[in-house]
């Protein structure tokens, strides 16, 4: 049985909201990423002793911001 929304006749067929919410899945990971990127120089640049968890906070969120932003290319 084919599903009506997989096979139409219509060459026109409109996907409806799926690249609008895959655009703001990608804008959001892009915020992600900035504020990653933004969080390692603040981080960076703070007077101290760190640990090991000041040093992985910006590049973690980095690569979940990246991974936001693959999602929503994949969504695309």
């Amino acid at each position: 049985m084919i599903l009506a929304g997989v096979a139409h006749n219509n060459p026109h067929y409109d996907p409806g909201w799926l690249p609008f919410f895959a655009a703001l899945v990608m804008l959001a990971g892009f915020v992600i990423v900035l504020v990653g990127g933004a969080m390692s120089i603040g981080v960076r640049d703070l007077v101290g002793r760190r640990k090991w968890a000041g040093y992985a906070i910006g590049p973690v969120t980095i690569t979940i911001g990246l991974a936001v932003v693959a999602l929503g290319v994949w969504l695309w």
